[in-house]
């Protein structure tokens, strides 16, 4: 009779929580249903989706990057301006987008040996990216932060924090562009009027100007720089003493000679290339650009302005004694003024009409590190050696 008891109030009981166990089942399910989807969104997320920003945006993001900047002592609105460009070329202004829309890996974000995989406001790739992102986390921060990756453009990618300041910190609108390009982004060849036009249209906005004043406005005072040679022109790659006697025309020219006008059919001197490995700005990354525009190209790597002429030879390249039209020269230690422990390296442009003479296009003698080329006539002697670029 007991057991009959029990098993009666057992029946009770579960017919009277019933109903609240059917709804606790429910909501126990829907719980699990929002956490499974939770879950799904952050997983998404972590893949860092690319949102196309609006104009309003980007321009806000812009003026952003544009005051901070501002605050940085030497830097031109014509620099600014470039840098503006190359970013809005790059990224849209997008700082978590990934090269060609990809989606986020970690294996291949962390392989600087990946190419084509490039990150961020200024699309850092290889290992570049992969500091990027390690000194973003060493800030606990995601490497999507646009401030992350401004300070770190500025202040932790190694030389080319200094290349990118170089660039910030130029006097013309195209000039600043272009080498923010080559120099600093090292890529988008066949960009360079695009986004020079971007840069004169962030000038006018900024800078309270107009797109068709900027370039002048800014070349100004380029011009006024560059008209006062430098004595001594030091650093990495070559260096030359203008006082030590340039030659039988004395000191370096900007201009080409009259008595060589004539002979010079190509005058693009300030043509670079994206392949140049050079320091920007040095007699070894002119003659590198110069080659090229010529269509007899030497190869990264031959050392400074002094090696030129033994590394090249050992690479199988045709070198001489004598000038040849079209062909760069390299000077020893001290020949022709060169610096005495870096030499230095410059194209023969043409030779007088007498054959004494031969004339050479250059840079870093003038305005050291502008990127500034210069001619200087001079006569064959001891410590250089003539060398012809690849056919």
């Amino acid at each position: 009779m007991q057991k009959q008891l029990v098993s009666h109030f057992k029946h009770k009981i579960l017919l009277f929580l019933a109903p609240y166990l059917a709804f606790f089942l429910v909501l126990l399910l829907i719980v699990m249903a929002l956490f499974y989807q939770n879950n799904n969104n952050d997983c998404q997320s972590t893949n860092t989706t690319v949102t196309v920003t609006t104009n309003a945006d980007k321009e806000a993001v812009a003026k952003s990057l544009h005051d901070n900047l501002k605050k940085i002592s030497g830097v031109t609105e014509a620099g600014i301006a470039g840098y503006l460009a190359n970013t809005q070329h790059e990224s849209g202004f997008n700082s978590s987008v990934i090269q060609s829309n990809a989606p986020y890996s970690e294996s291949q974000a962390m392989n600087p040996k990946v190419s084509g995989y490039a990150f961020g406001l200024n699309q850092w790739d290889n290992s570049r990216r992969v500091e990027l992102i390690n000194y973003a986390k060493s800030k606990n921060k995601p490497w999507t932060d646009a401030s992350v990756q401004f300070d770190f453009a500025l202040n932790h990618d190694g030389t080319n924090s200094d290349l990118l300041k170089q660039g910030l910190k130029m006097t013309n609108i195209d000039d600043a562009t272009e080498f923010l390009r080559a120099s600093w982004e090292r890529g988008g060849a066949g960009t360079t009027a695009t986004r020079q036009s971007y840069a004169r249209s962030w000038y006018a906005k900024f800078s309270n100007g107009s797109s068709d004043t900027a370039v002048d406005t800014a070349t100004t005072g380029t011009e006024t720089t560059q008209n006062t040679d430098n004595t001594t022109n030091n650093s990495s790659g070559c260096s030359t003493n203008v006082a030590q006697g340039m030659g039988t025309s004395g000191s370096p020219v900007k201009e080409i000679p009259s008595a060589y006008k004539s002979k010079i059919k190509d005058t693009n001197f300030t043509a670079t290339s994206s392949s140049n490995t050079y320091p920007f700005g040095q007699c070894t990354w002119y003659t590198y650009n110069r080659m090229q525009e010529l269509g007899t190209p030497v190869e990264n790597g031959l050392g400074n302005g002094a090696d030129w002429g033994k590394n090249a030879k050992a690479k199988g390249y045709k070198t001489d004694s004598q000038p040849h039209v079209g062909w760069a020269v390299s000077f020893s230690q001290g020949a022709d003024g060169a610096d005495p422990t870096y030499g230095h390296v410059a194209v023969v442009e043409a030779i007088s009409d007498d054959k004494t003479h031969f004339l050479v296009s250059e840079c870093n003698v003038v305005a050291s590190g502008t990127g500034t080329v210069s001619f200087r006539e001079l006569t064959a002697g001891q410590g250089v050696t003539f060398i012809q670029g690849k056919q």
